[in-house]
């Protein structure tokens, strides 16, 4: 009260003439932060003006001074003009402003009351915003003023026609809600907020982007997803989606913090020496705003085997010992252990594989007894689809000595000396010690023959020249393992008895055959072959001079070129080493009549089967009876492909024997024709298949030839033998003369059929033969003359 009669009483000290005689109300809304500008005019200036601005506190507002400044002053725009400006509206001024003027006493007042208030404005709107293409989503649009603003919704590309609530779209204080995205609801937005008191509004242009969630369509390994080690690769990540996506790796699984072996750069990632551990699977993640995908692809190392162990073993005979074999490789390697040679198939042999990763491998040959038979080279191979790899080891097994026969039979006689072995076996080298066994040896022999063994003691082989030295030789042979023994049973050989047993088998016009059965005691080295004598019946009654035969053991004892309808005489004598025993008892037999009719010879026969063939290599065929005589066989060799013959590679051969010795491999036809003075028989064909065994070192004929040349060399000595000792042979009869008791050619003729001058020689038709035995090495004659 105090205030208002001070404030008053001021005003009336300034005059008392009104400017205007009136009061006035008027309300005005001011947005918070504009500016608020009043005018107050004087009506009736007269002679002077009384006018005055009170703020909302009643407190004059006076004008600016010179370099001030105020947010609320009054200013004289004219002599009867006084406004008042407020440079900025705050609520905390807010009220009512006066312009009063005063007169005779009463006061009149122009009311201004300014109500600052706040205009609406957005929360929680951007002007970019992103929705998911298949989805629901909405745009958000909020608006806050003094009272809650109202929300309009337009499009740019329909015209700004307002968004109204239907199938499609639903507006909420919260923003615009759009069903089902798709691309089309991409575009500008206005979204308008509107305060209905003060008719204030505001807009806002949102562009709406429709994004979508990346899809990777695929994870590319180049060169491939196998790739070999030190190789490059590189990972390509192909995505799509709205907006592009970014990309993360990782490899699955993989505890190493940080990664060395690959780089990334943008969509892929960069191997430029792939190592063992790059193996495994790679994930990509592609990620956007609209969410993200992975896929992934596994990668695998391609390392190519390596054998990690396999060294040598050695082992005592009788223990358990193992092969070991280890491997590894990516992919893990398959391994294989072979033997070199012929690979043992006992069951005390085990054998298993441990997988002892993704990347290794062991194999395991376990012995459960091992022998010395199982020593030798081992391979082990490992393979995997990358290459192979093989390395080898020796298995050797320590071993006593070991002989394949601990008793044995050995034969000499005299001029034959005695060649003793104690070859064996044994692993380390075995020391060799020689005793000597006998019954009712004088001591001086047995002195002489334990000097003899002494100065041996430790040779495999005993030579003994002294051909009387019979008895039991013992071998002992002995290394650190331990010692076996050998006895030998050395014995007096000598020549084969009589053969008693022989039997005949087959006959015809030409040739005989016979069956010899062998003695069933041979106080010697065994029966190698046998020769016979034989002759027509009237000729060993008129010279001792005789055709003879030798055959080998395993040959058809029979003999041909006879003549028809004729007796003969035959006699045999068994041959082993020592020589050539006592003759049987003559055999008589009488060939057979020849055919009436003359005729080329029948077809031929075979004496031996396909089985035979293929294991000897040796095709015989049987003697014809022809009625003239065979002078020869052309057999015809060829061979085949696929059951023809190829004429290229046929050879004919002109045999004048009845047998043929083969060479050469394949399926081989055979075409075999006899030949004598009338023509030719007809064909004998044969088809055998022969493997490729290997060649002799010499042929036929070159062993023959060999044979005759050892044979005369033989020969030569044995007359110098013959002339040194008994001046006997052909160089005595050369160099000395002969004396009277001596027996000549003429005194053996008992019926005189050599006469004075004529030559002693027989004729020859040139015809010689040779047998040969594969199993004795004996080469013998077919006919010879004694």
């Amino acid at each position: 009260m105090e205030f208002k009669v001070l404030f008053l009483c001021l005003i009336l000290q300034h005059g008392t003439e009104a400017c205007f005689t009136y009061n006035q109300v008027e309300n005005t809304k001011v947005k918070t932060g504009s500016s608020f500008y009043q005018e107050c005019h004087c009506d009736d200036p007269g002679t002077g003006i009384n006018l005055k601005w009170l703020d909302s506190r009643d407190k004059e507002i006076v004008p600016l001074g010179p370099g001030t400044k105020s947010n609320v002053y009054s200013e004289w725009m004219d002599k009867s003009t006084y406004s008042v400006f407020i440079a900025n509206i705050t609520k905390s001024i807010s009220g009512a402003y006066k312009c009063i003027t005063v007169n005779n006493g009463k006061i009149y007042t122009l009311t201004y009351n300014v109500e600052a208030y706040d205009p609406p404005y957005f929360v929680n709107t951007e002007s970019t915003q992103y929705v998911v293409s298949g989805r629901d989503a909405l745009v958000t649009c909020e608006a806050r003023g003094e009272t809650e603003p109202m929300i309009a919704w337009h499009k740019d590309r329909e015209g700004l026609i307002e968004i109204a609530n239907d199938e499609k779209y639903e507006v909420s204080p919260k923003g615009l809600h759009i069903k089902d995205i798709t691309k089309h609801d991409s575009g500008v937005y206005k979204c308008t907020a509107s305060d209905l008191e003060t008719g204030e509004g505001i807009d806002r242009d949102i562009n709406v982007e429709v994004i979508s969630v990346p899809i990777i369509t695929g994870v590319i390994a180049t060169p491939n997803s196998k790739v070999h080690y030190g190789g490059s690769l590189t990972i390509e990540c192909l995505a799509s989606g709205v907006p592009h996506p970014e990309y993360t790796w990782r490899k699955i699984n993989d505890t190493a913090k940080d990664n060395t072996t690959w780089r990334q750069v943008g969509n892929k990632i960069i191997f430029d020496s792939v190592e063992a551990a790059d193996q495994g699977t790679y994930e990509c993640t592609a990620t956007n705003s609209a969410g993200n995908y992975t896929m992934g692809i596994p990668i695998q190392v391609l390392i190519p085997p390596t054998i990690t162990q396999f060294d040598n073993v050695t082992a005592v005979e009788g223990s358990t010992m193992q092969i070991v074999c280890k491997a590894s490789g990516q992919p893990m390697p398959k391994i294989n252990l072979m033997y070199v040679g012929e690979e043992p198939t006992d069951q005390s042999i085990v054998w298993n594989t441990k997988n002892v990763s993704e990347t290794e491998i062991e194999f395991y040959l376990t012995f459960l007894k091992v022998n010395w038979t199982h020593a030798g080279t081992y391979l082990c191979n490992a393979s995997n689809e990358v290459d192979y790899v093989t390395e080898e080891m020796t298995l050797t097994v320590e071993f006593p000595p070991f002989f394949p026969e601990t008793m044995e039979s050995a034969w000499s006689w005299r001029g034959r000396p005695a060649n003793l072995s104690c070859e064996h076996l044994s692993n380390p080298p075995s020391e060799v010690t020689w005793r000597y066994h006998a019954n009712e040896v004088p001591p001086k022999d047995q002195v002489d023959i334990n000097r003899l063994i002494a100065a041996k003691e430790h040779d495999v082989w005993l030579s003994l020249d002294d051909a009387n030295l019979y008895g039991i030789f013992e071998c002992i042979a002995k290394n650190r393992i331990g010692e076996t023994r050998k006895m030998i049973n050395l014995q007096e050989g000598s020549v084969p008895p009589i053969v008693n047993n022989v039997t005949t088998m087959e006959i015809t016009a030409t040739s005989a055959a016979f069956s010899i059965q062998a003695p069933e005691i041979v106080n010697g080295p065994p029966i190698i072959g046998y020769r016979a004598e034989y002759d027509e019946l009237q000729n060993y009654n008129i010279t001792d001079i005789h055709t003879n035969r030798t055959w080998s053991i395993d040959r058809s004892f029979k003999v041909d070129k006879l003549k028809a309808n004729t007796s003969y005489l035959i006699k045999f004598a068994a041959i082993n080493e020592v020589g050539v025993g006592g003759w049987s008892d003559f055999v008589e037999f009488v060939t057979l009549e020849r055919k009436p009719t003359m005729s080329p010879p029948d077809e031929p026969v075979w004496d031996v089967s396909k089985e035979d063939v293929a294991k000897y290599r040796t095709l015989r065929w049987k003697s014809l009876d022809t009625s003239e005589p065979i002078d020869y066989y052309v057999l015809r060799q060829c061979l085949t492909y696929n059951g023809s013959i190829d004429d290229d590679y046929c050879i004919e051969i002109v045999e004048s024997s009845t047998e043929y010795h083969i060479t050469g491999a394949g399926d081989i036809y055979f075409e075999l024709v006899a030949h004598n003075s009338l023509g030719n028989s007809s064909a004998l064909y044969m088809i055998i298949t022969l493997t490729g065994d290997e060649e002799p070192l010499l042929s036929a004929g070159g062993v023959i030839g060999l044979s005759i040349v050892v044979v005369f060399v033989c020969l030569v000595l044995l007359d110098l033998l013959l002339l040194t000792w008994r001046r006997q042979g052909i160089l005595a009869n050369c160099c000395f003369k002969k004396k009277d008791g001596d027996e000549s050619l003429n005194s053996r003729d008992k019926k005189e059929l050599l006469k004075d001058g004529e030559s002693t020689k027989r004729p020859s038709n040139g015809h010689k033969e040779y047998e040969y035995n594969k199993t004795t090495g004996v080469i013998t004659g077919k006919h010879s003359a004694v």
